[in-house]
């Protein structure tokens, strides 16, 4: 039977991240149910902060980890920041969706992708429940980075910028355009500030800018998921691609 790398390998992967500022990932065994969110049970304090986030409208994920060590894991995003919630930095983790019970394409393609990251010596490499679009099998979130990438090569994979789905912090519009800044530049944008007419690009060296750009929608139609494609299904979808860009008034040295 075909798989998603034979039949959605023109789909366009780049603005297709789920957006999450903060990331919680739960210890529990596989097998994990279709929804994750059905087959956890979090402490009462987990709870109230999830409640809390949900209140204040903040964007987070949850996630299960194949793992018996009981353990509850929580980063944050924030202005090009990635931390643990008490602040304290982030070493190099690769979260492989390995949800099978969500999507075939996910069990099948996951697991040896996870093998191959650690074939090459990744030293954290977490198989994760569902972490969105699994129509782009093998798919990853890459920390500290934040990053999300799809159709990943299974042998020597690598988190390269033509397998970037977006940067998991920002909406299509800002995943697009940093995955544009970084063409242009050669360099990560530390982070980009929404603006009424495009984005303030931070940069690591204090830097601003302020960037006026327009967005081109393009219109598909494909699988929206690996569960459509023996059913021949497809569906209409939209791509964003930058289509002009200016920068306006740019500040130099000034301190983000």
């Amino acid at each position: 039977m075909p798989s998603c790398l034979d039949l959605c390998s023109d789909q366009p992967l780049l603005g297709s991240a789920s957006t999450s500022q903060h990331l919680v990932v739960v210890d529990r065994l596989r097998p994990w149910s279709a929804k994750t969110q059905d087959g956890l049970t979090l402490p009462p304090e987990w709870q109230s902060r999830l409640e809390d986030w949900r209140a204040q409208d903040l964007s987070f994920t949850l996630l299960a980890r194949h793992s018996d060590r009981g353990e509850i894991h929580a980063f944050r995003w924030h202005q090009g920041r990635v931390t643990d919630l008490a602040g304290g930095p982030v070493s190099e983790k690769l979260l492989v969706c390995t949800h099978g019970s969500r999507d075939t394409c996910c069990g099948k393609l996951g697991p040896r992708l996870a093998q191959g990251f650690r074939n090459e010596g990744h030293q954290e490499v977490w198989e994760v429940s569902h972490i969105g679009g699994h129509r782009f099998a093998p798919t990853v979130w890459h920390l500290p980075s934040w990053r999300v990438y799809g159709r990943l090569p299974l042998e020597k994979p690598w988190c390269l910028p033509r397998f970037l789905r977006g940067n998991a912090a920002y909406r299509p519009a800002l995943q697009v355009m940093e995955a544009r800044l970084f063409q242009e530049r050669g360099v990560w944008p530390l982070w980009l500030e929404p603006t009424r007419e495009g984005c303030l690009a931070h940069w690591l060296d204090g830097s601003m800018e302020n960037w006026h750009f327009t967005l081109a929608t393009h219109q598909h139609r494909g699988p929206l998921s690996c569960r459509d494609i023996p059913e021949g299904k497809s569906e209409p979808y939209t791509s964003l691609e930058v289509e002009e860009m200016s920068i306006f008034q740019p500040s130099e040295g000034v301190q983000g």
